[in-house]
């Protein structure tokens, strides 16, 4: 608006210098009228052709630029992204990385490794820098083949900084390999994710088909006696593992520790340690029952700020006593089969800002008490639930979200897009509809008046390229994600 106006006060401006209204010009030191009228007269006539002709044009121009540059707000956005290394397929082997003959070796026996039944092709893992040569930066590992005779061949790999293994055969002497890493910062030892519903997309990497091995080698809490002091670590996720309470005393030498996944219970005895861990504020638990007084043992930790709870089975009584975090800023409950009635036992902390409720039952009815008090959210994910159109007034209670996150919500369809109650939460700034199969090029005139966003996704949906670009004309401010 400033830049609009500023020509008119200088238009203005211009006209009063033209103007003779000073005594410049004189006849016997008395003023002129004759002058006076004919220089007004020549100032109001070149005044008119700046305004008629000029000034049109700059304002053209300007609304130009402008508009051509909100239009690419999306591209530009885009382009900025830094190039990925190239690589043979995607997340693949990057040939200019094999820079030696044992670096080519490793790389090529982890790509071969991860055999999963419902893929014809290996299915490892691989991120790569993008300097030149690039190097290999993270593996991520599923399966049986996962042995310590393998995970030996990170010596080859010793810029791993992530490495992700999925029920490895491995047991502590593979971890030994592990953690001779010298830049390791985030280890995961995880179970192979099998969440299934029927209806339902998979969320990425999920393989329901994958048989368990509950015989195969496995890694213990002894293990982590060999991390300590590596001052690069930052993040364990061991709910793969086998650990119990005492095995924890080795967390507190590690100095960068932050974030930690854990399949034992949270008793007295894990509660002497976990504090211990000076910069330790993240939590997962899960693949068991978790119970009120588990809960109620985190709200002594008061540094706990973020908790993942995943695949577990939670009583009325858990869900109750999350309420008496006192410093929880996150809390994720991840395909623990929730539903709309346990929803009413859920209890948040006024700390509370982020909520996700990824891969449960939850259709509706259960949101409207939540929203009662979750007035301080900020952001909420429901992700792989079973919204659909008749679920999202339910969403307006919650007045201060500025995320919402409704991806793979498949009853949601493009007549509850253009009903007009997303429409209504003016306060959102990013809105993900991923995976939405019903939302279609037909509904890009209910999406353009979401004019508020500042991120929009619709990929995976079937909105075409074309929509596309029609929501980048009709919203330059938001990026567009397809």
């Amino acid at each position: 608006m400033l830049l609009i106006i500023k020509p008119l006060e200088v238009m203005a401006s211009l006209r009063q210098r033209l103007s003779l209204k000073t005594n410049t010009w004189t006849t016997s030191g008395l003023q002129s009228a004759e002058c006076v009228s004919l220089n007004n007269q020549f100032a109001n006539t070149t005044y008119s052709f700046l305004m008629k002709y000029l000034l049109p044009v700059w304002l053209v121009t300007f609304v130009f630029a402008t508009t051509s540059l909100a239009q690419n707000k999306t591209d530009a956005v885009n382009a900025a992204k830094p190039k990925p290394a190239k690589t043979l397929k995607p997340f693949g082997i990057a040939p200019a990385g094999l820079t030696t003959p044992e670096v080519k070796h490793a790389v090529e026996r982890f790509d071969a490794a991860s055999v999963l039944p419902s893929k014809p092709k290996p299915f490892t893992r691989m991120r790569w820098t993008s300097e030149d040569p690039p190097k290999l930066w993270y593996i991520g590992l599923w399966g049986p083949n996962i042995d310590n005779d393998l995970i030996a061949l990170t010596k080859s790999t010793p810029d791993l900084t992530m490495v992700a293994l999925h029920e490895p055969h491995i047991d502590d002497d593979g971890m030994k390999s592990i953690a001779a890493l010298p830049g390791l910062r985030y280890l995961h030892v995880n179970p192979i994710e099998r969440w299934k519903k029927k209806g339902q997309p998979g969320p990425m990497y999920c393989f329901p088909e994958f048989a368990s091995s509950p015989d195969r080698p496995r890694v213990t809490g002894k293990s982590l006696s060999y991390f300590e002091e590596k001052e690069t670590l930052e993040g364990l996720y061991l709910l793969d593992a086998v650990i119990d309470s005492a095995d924890l005393v080795h967390l507190a030498k590690l100095p960068r520790l932050s974030t930690l996944a854990l399949p034992c219970e949270i008793d007295e005895a894990a509660m002497t340690h976990l504090p211990a861990c000076r910069r330790l504020h993240r939590l997962t638990l899960g693949y068991r029952e978790i119970t009120g007084a588990e809960i109620k043992q985190l709200a002594n930790w008061k540094k706990l700020q973020y908790l993942t709870i995943t695949h577990a089975t939670l009583s009325d009584e858990a869900l109750a006593a999350i309420g008496e975090l006192p410093a929880l800023k996150s809390l994720e409950i991840v395909a623990s089969e929730l539903s709309d009635d346990q929803l009413s036992h859920l209890r948040l902390p006024d700390t509370l800002a982020t909520l996700g409720l990824q891969q449960n039952n939850i259709s509706g009815p259960g949101l409207i008490q939540l929203a009662n008090h979750a007035q301080n959210l900020t952001t909420l994910g429901l992700e792989f639930n079973d919204l659909n159109n008749q679920s999202l007034p339910a969403l307006q209670g919650f007045t201060n979200v500025e995320r919402l996150y409704l991806s793979h919500c498949r009853g949601i369809t493009k007549e509850g897009i253009g009903s007009g109650s997303l429409q209504k939460m003016e306060q959102l700034r990013e809105l993900r509809l991923r995976d939405l199969k019903d939302v279609t090029d037909a509904s890009v005139e209910a999406l353009s008046k979401l004019t508020f966003l500042n991120k929009l996704s619709v990929r995976g949906t079937n909105v075409t390229w074309d929509g596309v670009d029609q929501l980048k004309k009709a919203m330059p401010e938001t990026y567009i994600f397809k």
